[in-house]
């Protein structure tokens, strides 16, 4: 009996070691590991695990933490191969393939709105334009009209601007917006006045818009009426803006148009922006973004800028395509941290994208040509 009870607890034994084993080669606990490398584009950092490459086997499950510089935003996570819970969340969750894989967190600089025009003055002569300074608002406004007509082609914008040139159909703008007081009788703008009254800019836009065959704007016996160029079609937009000084509530409207993709024009009480010498490279767009600071208030601007001439009810228009909140652009340099705007300016002098304080703001005009 003793050495059967021997040879049993010995069977046992055995049997445990050949299952034991089994569990071991086929299951979970081991078999083969791959790399995983975690990498990031400029503005930020993968914090969780920190960056570099770990050994994982198929089927891991590993948490991922992407965390912004200031200025920036975490835009999505990439990976060569396996999946996330989320792939647009900060914080998530990585599942590992069978592969070696790499994954990367992408950041942008602020929000920017890409492709939009940035139409310079002056205008052509076309029409009855004598006046070819002063021609700010026109400027910015066509930005927005090409963009949604010819870069986005948008179903609401087919032709609205009838296949001019963008310094074309500024001077159509010009006339609906009263600019210089020598277009519509319609406009607020008092005789003698430079430039484009702020009241006149979103009724001119929503006129020009809505102008086609079944619109006839402008009606005769205006001697200064253009004829409607061929093509043209026109729609009902939404047309609004805003005058509001209160920072934060102007800051949050704009901020809202740019989030939802609607570039928008912004008027000021003058321009005199200062270049810093910083360009700074967007990772998400690849868009330059130029740094400027406020110069001096200013009642005008001279060559070799435009000609213009300002004050309250004028100011002067820019087209805005972007923001940067909370950004300190020289790091431990003079520039403060602050909420700067990216604007495409209307004078050849600036560059494409002028990122700028926010501070100085007239009115926000918000346009939505609505349907899909």
């Amino acid at each position: 009996m003793k050495h059967k009870s021997i040879s049993v607890v010995l069977t046992a034994i055995l049997l445990f070691m050949i299952l034991g084993n089994s569990v071991g080669c086929g299951g979970g606990g081991g078999g083969t590991q791959y790399t995983l490398t975690i990498t990031s584009t400029a503005g930020g950092d993968v914090t969780t695990p920190a960056e570099g490459a770990y050994n994982y086997a198929s089927g891991a499950v590993v948490n991922l933490t992407a965390t912004p510089d200031g200025g920036y935003r975490f835009v999505d996570w990439t990976a060569t191969a396996g999946s996330f819970v989320n792939a647009t969340a900060a914080q998530t969750t990585f599942t590992m393939p069978a592969q070696d894989v790499t994954v990367t967190a992408h950041f942008a600089l602020g929000t920017l709105i890409e492709n939009v025009p940035d139409t310079n003055q002056p205008p052509t002569t076309d029409l009855n334009t004598t006046i070819l300074t002063n021609y700010c608002a026109p400027m910015a406004m066509v930005n927005v009209l090409e963009y949604w007509d010819n870069v986005m082609n948008h179903a609401n914008a087919q032709n609205v601007t009838a296949g001019l040139i963008p310094e074309t159909a500024a001077e159509y703008l010009g006339y609906f917006m009263d600019t210089n007081n020598s277009g519509s009788p319609d406009r607020n703008n008092n005789p003698g006045m430079p430039g484009t009254h702020n009241s006149d800019i979103a009724p001119g836009t929503w006129d020009f818009v809505r102008w086609d065959a079944t619109h006839a704007y402008p009606v005769a016996p205006d001697p200064n009426a253009p004829t409607r160029p061929t093509g043209k079609l026109g729609y009902d937009w939404l047309v609004g803006w805003n005058c509001d000084t209160n920072y934060n509530l102007t800051l949050s409207l704009y901020k809202n148009d740019i989030d939802n993709g609607l570039p928008m024009v912004v008027t000021f009480d003058f321009w005199n922006p200062v270049d810093k010498s910083i360009a700074v490279a967007d990772p998400e767009t690849g868009e330059t973004i130029n740094v400027f600071v406020w110069g001096d208030m200013t009642n005008n601007s001279t060559p070799p800028d435009p000609v213009e001439k300002w004050d309250y009810n004028i100011g002067h228009a820019v087209t805005g395509v972007g923001y940067i909140l909370d950004w300190d652009p020289d790091g431990a340099g003079a520039i403060p941290k602050f909420d700067w705007v990216i604007v495409h300016d209307n004078w050849a002098t600036t560059p494409e994208n002028v990122a700028i304080p926010w501070a100085w703001w007239v009115c926000l005009y918000n346009i939505n040509p609505g349907g899909p």
